[in-house]
């Protein structure tokens, strides 16, 4: 079983890709790009993403193979030291299609299962 850290780390992924969605909710490609404020929010929120993917261990990675930890950490890395390189467009296609998605989906469907295996 995951030690409560690791919960913690896997609920800060999940709530900062939430927050993500939410974000860019009914907003489209042209009023993100012209949005200097929905960018940073989206941004810092990939920088969490990314940063508690870093601190997961191992084994708590191995339950999820097909999620992309190490692009995660790339990304926040570009973010955090690269800013200036920093391609919107990419943070969009991120943000908005299915990758995020899937993440949401992968770790929802996780707590799903532990919280009903604690209610047993």
């Amino acid at each position: 079983m995951l030690s409560d850290k690791q919960h913690g780390l896997l609920r800060d992924i999940l709530d900062s890709a939430a927050m993500i969605r939410s974000y860019l909710n009914g907003v489209s490609q042209n009023a993100f790009m012209s949005n200097p404020e929905k960018q940073d929010a989206v941004l810092r929120r990939f920088e969490i993403i990314g940063e508690a993917s870093s601190r997961l261990a191992p084994e708590t990675q191995a339950f999820f193979p097909g999620l992309p930890f190490r692009q995660m950490r790339g990304m926040r890395n570009i973010i955090a030291h690269d800013y200036g390189d920093v391609d919107l467009d990419q943070v969009w296609l991120t943000a908005s299609g299915n990758d995020l998605m899937a993440l949401i989906t992968a770790l929802q469907s996780f707590f799903d299962s532990v919280e009903g295996a604690c209610e047993i």
